[in-house]
């Protein structure tokens, strides 16, 4: 007999569901770059900050993607200018630790050569120069959840051309970054001075001329003089002759109509021998267009950046012949103090800019707010990106200056800014002035109607299409007065009651002698803005009990002295029939006002009640 064998079951492998397993893709840790600090930078922040495209790294950086490349663009640097230190603040934004190992890829076709090591010894070693264009500190980052680390990046400026400098950042999720750093050396280039790209979207439906600056830069240590020309239609220079100082930014100032939405407006500039053609893209919109932009308005507490402005970007937008003031702070992070000189912008027949104190002096961890005012003149004008400089110097004792001053005796500075001693660097902020027109409600002929737009920034409004067509637009013609020839608009109430002030203003002006009461309603029709003071008083009086009826008292509608309403237990006698004397009510109004100002100023404190000893 055969034996029998006994068959184990084979065990099956279990079936995966839907004929296959599903692997899910990993969800890799979510970085950004938070801020940027640029030290000792030569233009603006702003400039860095689009050049470096750092809203486009951070879209890679959040998104999900294993591997990404960046080009990092540094802006154009003279040759063997002072080296430029960048901190990028990166931020974790996940919830586990991150950590990024940082090398640097060779792609410079620089070549191993033999070099004497010591006595007859040899070796093969680079000498690439590359590798010390671009230099970062940390090769790597533990940065925490939710925790900003800086990465330092130094760029050197010794050779001349364009290079591309790549370094690889890695994860440790596995993930790879390729950052490529771009730098332009160059001594001077023609074609590389304008640092705008393109103009301020002007609206088609506004035929104001409004003056908008092109930005040119000088990065050489001399003074350099430009001519600029153009052949568009629509583009008119203003200042077709510019001499920019050294190492700085100076605005060529032209008027532009957009003809179409898309355009393309050509500049010529000419230097000495050489010529450069630039084409700059202006746009037309129907309304009105901010720039937008993820810039941080504060910076991040920094080393190396002692002295900083908050905001570092303000924004005034402001009537013609008007001026405003907004406030900035200045803090010393350093531990000795400082002195600080804010330098005036003033451009003739458009605006000035002017700070309150202009000179002073910071002790080492205080601040200062600084007054920034703004004052517009008779022509509308639109301007971006202004570069304001505040610049730092050292105290000096007393005997240094009583040296200098001594040598300035006998020695002609030519340039103080750049050779005294006592300078040490300069802050930039930003600044941009938006002149707005007022509406037809909001408009007043106080000066005589001379509120319209002054001519002689341009061409006449709508001139370019010819003299007839143009005053009919600006004037107005009878046709369009009402709709279908039915006769003049109905005025609504608030035009009514702007003809009647305009009225009072023209019929009291015209007098030769005016009466206490006529004074003081002249200031109310030309002066409509409520001040602070009068919110205060307002507010002071609304809570206060006087002159309150209570419910024991009876309202009586009867005419009281002066004295009758400071002591209300005297008996009132009715008099119907007496006429009620304007100067004696604005007499009490006015001493009211005094006296609630006063109150004010004895209980209005300006710092915490912990840091003084109130006397009373």
């Amino acid at each position: 007999m055969a034996e029998e064998v006994e068959q184990k079951p084979v065990k099956e492998a279990p079936k995966n569901p839907c004929g296959g397993g599903i692997n899910p893709s990993p969800i890799y840790q979510k970085l950004m770059v938070d801020n940027l600090t640029v030290i000792r930078p030569a233009i603006l922040k702003i400039y860095y900050w689009e050049s470096f495209d750092i809203a486009g790294l951070n879209r890679k950086l959040r998104s999900n993607r294993k591997e990404h490349e960046h080009t990092l663009s540094v802006p154009i640097r003279q040759i063997h200018s002072f080296p430029l230190k960048m901190v990028f603040w990166l931020r974790n934004l996940s919830s586990k630790n991150a950590k990024l190992t940082i090398k640097r890829l060779q792609n410079c076709h620089c070549q191993k050569k033999q070099t004497r090591v010591g006595f007859n010894q040899f070796r093969e070693l680079f000498h690439c120069p590359h590798r010390r264009l671009i230099h970062i500190n940390q090769e790597v980052l533990d940065i925490k959840p939710d925790e900003v680390v800086a990465l330092t990046v130094t760029a050197h400026f010794f050779l001349y051309g364009e290079h591309l400098l790549t370094y690889e950042v890695q994860t440790d999720d596995n993930r790879i970054f390729l950052w490529h750093f771009k730098l332009e050396i160059s001594a001077f280039d023609p074609e590389k001075c304008l640092l705008t790209k393109e103009l301020i979207p002007m609206n088609i439906k506004t035929f104001y001329h409004v003056t908008q600056p092109i930005w040119v830069q000088n990065i050489t240590m001399s003074h350099l003089s430009f001519s600029f020309s153009s052949r568009d239609r629509g583009l008119k220079l203003l200042n077709m002759n510019l001499t920019v100082p050294r190492q700085s930014v100076w605005p060529l100032l032209v008027d532009y109509r957009p003809l179409d939405y898309e355009n393309e407006a050509e500049v010529l500039l000419s230097f000495e021998n050489a010529k450069a053609r630039y084409k700059i893209k202006a746009r037309g919109v129907l309304g009105e267009e901010k720039e937008e932009t993820d810039m941080p308005l504060k910076e991040q507490e920094c080393a190396d950046f002692l002295y900083v402005i908050y905001p570092n970007c303000i924004n005034f937008e402001i009537y013609l012949r008007e001026d405003r003031t907004q406030l900035v702070n200045v803090h010393n992070y350093g531990q000795k103090c400082m002195e600080f000189r804010w330098q005036s912008y003033i451009i003739n027949e458009f605006f000035s800019v002017v700070f309150n104190p202009p000179i002073f002096r910071l002790k080492g961890h205080h601040s200062k707010l600084c007054e920034i005012k703004v004052s517009v003149f008779d022509r509308l004008v639109h301007f971006r990106r202004i570069p304001i400089v505040l610049e730092v110097h050292r105290v000096l004792d007393k005997a240094t200056l009583i040296a200098k001053e001594e040598l300035e005796e006998i020695e002609s500075i030519d340039d103080p800014k750049w050779k005294e001693d006592s300078y040490l660097e300069h802050v930039y902020l930003q600044l941009n002035i938006h002149t707005i027109t007022k509406t037809a409600a909001d408009s007043t002929e106080d000066s005589g109607g001379n509120d319209k737009i002054d001519p002689t920034a341009g061409l006449l409004p709508c001139s370019q299409f010819g003299g007839g067509s143009g005053a009919g637009l600006v004037s107005g013609s009878p046709n369009e007065a009402g709709a279908g020839g039915d006769g003049p608009p109905v005025p609504t109430e608030e035009q009514r009651k702007e003809a009647e002030r305009k009225e009072l203003i023209a019929r009291l002006m015209g007098k030769n002698r005016l009466t206490a009461n006529e004074i003081i309603e002249l200031s109310m029709a030309i002066d409509q803005r409520i001040t602070i003071f009068e919110k205060l008083f307002w507010k002071y009086l609304s809570k206060s009990k006087f002159m309150r009826i209570n419910a024991e008292r009876k309202r009586l509608k009867v005419v009281k002295t002066y004295e009758q309403v400071i002591f209300p237990d005297t008996d009132v006698t009715v008099d119907s029939g007496h006429e009620t004397d304007r100067n004696q009510i604005m007499g009490i109004i006015s001493r009211l006002m005094q006296e609630a100002t006063n109150d004010l100023a004895k209980n209005w404190v300006f710092i915490p009640s912990q840091y003084y000893e109130r006397h009373t």
